[in-house]
């Protein structure tokens, strides 16, 4: 994420006195809030299509016109009565935008779109929550220096992009409605936000929880080496719960082997790239060699020479010999890297397609 997570604080009333403070009558928070635009239009309707495992899904809904303008002119800041710490405030902020009452029935339209596929393909909860994140990390990634503010979801999903934010409530706020147990991970040093859901194992630094990346289609459980931008999440992220439902996340020996396969064939190839160069160096010199004595043995035959010709005929075989035996050794070698690296690279583009990758990761593992 390049744009900076910060909401836009107003501070509207705090008395400060000698003594006790005197706070204003009404809500200590005034958090952002939809109010729907009646009258508005939606031309074209948008659909989404992503990869999901072997195939593609499709997903189309008709979002309320009227929320939809509604969230578009919207005051994103947060405004305050009394101060309040950022541990208080950033949880406050967001969670409005995922939970925003007029949202429920876009959430409802959307997940009834997501249940058809989940029920048509037999998915269970692991798979499903994958289809879920797969769609959403699938939308566009796009961010806007000019803008501070979140969007919210009915916006991520109408505009058919948005940023890490954007993506993580809306995948947080889907999840949720569906009973598992997901947060918000809010990287304040690295002005970055991810998700993260209840499983079973692969657990990020400290927490119960499963790393996901919305900026891009990739494994839960998996967090990234470093951002787009190059940035390294080294912070501790703020987690905001978002939903406590019961569903976990179970996949994770699946995605433990996957990421010692992305591990191991990263290594092997990074191993094997040197001494393959220097292996192509030593061949290439034997072969210009070779060439040099077979033209000498040539030369030989061709001035009546045969003695000499003769002597030299076993040598010349030998040194024919050895380099067959390392261009068959190089060729093996090759062949190493280029499954490595062939590995390595179905499983980065793969991610979509976790059942898949584990059954390449294990098999690659075992050779």
């Amino acid at each position: 994420m390049e744009r900076k997570l910060l909401a836009t604080l107003i501070l509207v009333a705090m008395a400060l006195g000698a003594g006790c403070a005197d706070i204003l009558p009404g809500p200590p928070v005034a958090l952002p809030a939809i109010v729907p635009v009646e009258g508005a239009s939606l031309d074209p309707l948008p659909a989404h299509t992503f990869p999901f495992e072997g195939g593609e899904e499709t997903i189309r809904i008709d979002p309320d016109p009227a929320v939809y303008a509604g969230a578009k002119g919207a005051d994103r800041r947060l405004h305050l009565a009394r101060d309040l710490s950022r541990e208080e405030w950033i949880p406050l902020y967001y969670r409005a935008f995922e939970s925003e009452p007029h949202l429920e029935p876009f959430y409802a339209d959307l997940l009834a779109a997501l249940r058809d596929i989940r029920d048509r393909e037999g998915l269970d909860d692991d798979r499903y929550l994958e289809l879920i994140a797969v769609f959403v990390q699938s939308i566009p990634y796009r961010t806007d220096a000019s803008i501070v503010e979140p969007k919210f979801p009915i916006e991520t999903y109408v505009d058919g992009e948005g940023d890490c934010d954007d993506r993580s409530l809306l995948l947080a706020g889907l999840l949720a409605r569906e009973g598992y147990g997901v947060a918000l991970f809010y990287f304040e040093d690295e002005a970055h936000m991810a998700v993260g859901v209840q499983s079973t194992g692969c657990h990020y630094r400290n927490t119960s929880l499963a790393y996901i990346e919305t900026t891009n289609v990739s494994y839960v459980g998996i967090p990234p080496l470093a951002l787009s931008n190059g940035v390294v999440l080294a912070s501790d992220p703020l987690v905001i719960p978002v939903g406590d439902g019961p569903r976990l996340y179970t996949g994770c020996d699946q995605i433990e082997t996957i990421e010692r396969a992305l591990s191991s064939s990263l290594a092997r190839a990074g191993a094997l790239a040197p001494e393959l160069a220097a292996r192509t160096r030593d061949i290439e010199a034997e072969r210009e060699s070779l060439e040099a004595f077979g033209t000498r043995l040539k030369a030989l035959s061709r001035d009546g020479e045969f003695l000499e010709y003769n002597r030299l005929v076993p040598e010349y075989n030998r040194k024919a010999r050895e380099y067959n035996d390392a261009v068959q050794a190089y060729n093996a070698l090759l062949a190493e890297s280029r499954a490595a690296v062939d590995l390595h690279n179905h499983l980065v583009t793969h991610a979509c397609d976790r059942p898949g990758s584990y059954l390449r990761a294990r098999a690659y593992l075992a050779g």
